[in-house]
């Protein structure tokens, strides 16, 4: 590591370590808002000729009622609370009842320590195709097996975190987000009267696929040589319930496994049963709430659910079989001792989840994306590469402001995926402006408030870290987002100047 490096990186984590407390730090952050909503007031022309959108001015007094009224939805609508909150009926009754941490010493014991690292990356990059199920499970079980090991449970934090999040646009097999990024894209280009020539789920598979073992390499590469040196600076503190010490596993423990597995070969097997009976079939269109027809899988829309009862029977099972589960009130016992730990997330989740609305509410996000759509056709610039290089800055730009993938893209690809061909002179074709798209945008998403799951993050460094906050958290993940962008971006230049196909 460079002198120069060294030094960046110093200055990072010592910004980082003086931000305040996080809920603090979500308060100023929407006083922030609210005063940048006065000066950019107003209805705004957008990049797309004869579009407009606005700018709400929240220091008025529909701004203020807005924000009033809707205080108590926007916490209630915080994308992760409901998740995490129904994901301890399993996971967090998993980790109380013991059967995690039998699990983790046996992986511990059986698998070499050089092996752990890279087989967290690896899963945490492919955890997309389970949608968020990589953050509420990966995350915890990486930084348990890492307490267990002896070594700092930030790294195992900090490394699945990057892989499941930075790693998000790609996988082995195709996820939901190549289905919804790959409709919207060809959306717009048929919108613009051109002849779909791609499949939209499958466009960018063959770069994701190789993207996936580059990330692996990268991610091992970037926690050895920045993140383990850094995540020492923090003070650890394991208490004994996440002393887990690997090694052989007692009698009652390998009874108990065995019994989880053969609770969990069950549910598999009802899993199926209830796929081929019609049961969890793919529905192609069902009618919402609002009366809305809608596309709906009952796996993928319910994988949460699916993934809490894969560790409640099992972990059910385990109870019974070591002793510690006799009957439905230590169920209930066990459970709610596993909720005292979502306290900190509940708070958190005031605060950061009327950040995102408001910031939503008032257009500000849209007025970030059209200037720096702006901005790109204002340097009136043909070269392909230079062109791919700032659209892809661009959006790692707009992502700090804007959570959601899909919406960032349902605003962005009207935009991009017509110029950026245009102006290429058909080099830039749409499959190549999704992937541009797709490397940019999971690179800042380890380092933005605006990260729906970031809370979820911090909670689980909290609870070997207590003093940990934002600031330490988003100064830790640094080194993965600036390598992403950097690495991951400059492997799709060459991949493209390569002239290898993205997609089947």
């Amino acid at each position: 590591m460079s002198n120069n490096t060294q030094k960046s990186m110093g200055l990072i984590e010592r910004i980082g370590a003086r931000l305040p407390e996080s809920n603090i730090l979500m308060m100023i952050l929407i006083g922030l808002l609210i005063i940048a909503s006065f000066f950019a007031q107003g209805e705004h022309s957008g990049v797309q000729a004869g579009t407009t959108y606005t700018v709400r001015n929240l220091i008025s007094v529909d701004g203020f009622r807005w924000i009033l009224y809707n205080f108590i939805n926007n916490f209630r609508s915080f994308p992760p609370l409901g998740v995490v909150i129904v994901g301890v009926i399993g996971f967090g009754f998993a980790e109380k009842v013991g059967l995690l941490g039998t699990i983790i010493k046996k992986v511990g014991h059986t698998t070499p320590e050089k092996f752990i690292l890279p087989v967290i990356i690896f899963v945490g990059v492919n955890s997309s195709i389970a949608s968020d199920a990589g953050y509420i499970v990966l995350i915890p079980l990486a930084a348990a097996l890492y307490a267990g090991l002896g070594r700092n449970p930030l790294v195992g934090i900090a490394s699945s975190f990057a892989a499941v999040s930075a790693g998000f646009g790609a996988a082995m097999i195709p996820t939901p987000g190549d289905a919804l990024l790959g409709t919207i894209t060809q959306n717009v280009w048929e919108g613009a009267g051109r002849t779909f020539t791609w499949n939209a789920v499958t466009m960018n598979y063959l770069f994701m696929i190789v993207s996936t073992i580059f990330l692996t390499i990268l991610l091992t590469v970037i926690t050895k040589v920045f993140v383990e040196k850094r995540a020492d600076h923090a003070e650890i503190v394991l208490d004994a319930e996440h002393n887990i010490e690997v090694g052989e596993l007692t009698p009652e423990e390998n009874a108990g496994l065995k019994a989880a597995g053969i609770a969990a070969l069950i549910v598999f097997a009802i899993i199926l049963a209830l796929y081929f009976t019609g049961f969890l079939a793919p529905y192609s269109e069902v009618i919402d709430e609002a009366g809305n027809l809608r596309n709906f899988n009952p796996i993928l829309d319910n994988i949460i659910v699916l993934v809490i009862a894969v560790f409640l029977f099992p972990a059910l099972a385990y109870g019974r079989k070591i002793g510690t589960i006799k009957n439905g009130k230590d169920y209930v016992g066990v459970t709610v001792s596993a909720m005292k730990d979502m306290s900190y997330i509940l708070v958190f989740a005031i605060f950061a989840g009327n950040f995102i609305a408001i910031f939503s509410y008032s257009g500000l996000d849209r007025f970030v994306a059209n200037n720096g759509a702006q901005a790109l056709i204002d340097l009136n610039i043909q070269n392909t590469y230079v062109l791919l290089v700032l659209f892809m800055l661009i959006c790692a730009f707009v992502n700090l402001f804007m959570g959601s993938a899909s919406a960032k893209w349902a605003i962005l690809a009207p935009i991009f995926v017509i110029m950026l061909d245009q102006v290429s002179g058909g080099a830039i074709t749409p499959d190549i402006t999704q992937a541009a798209y797709r490397v940019a945008d999971s690179s800042t998403n380890i380092i933005t408030p605006l990260m729906t799951y970031m809370g979820v993050v911090l909670l689980a460094c909290k609870r070997f870290a207590p003093k940990y906050e934002l600031g330490d958290l988003i100064s830790l993940m640094m080194p993965y987002s600036i390598a992403v962008l950097i690495g991951w971006g400059a492997f799709f230049i060459i991949y493209i100047a390569l002239g290898l196909p993205l997609g089947i």
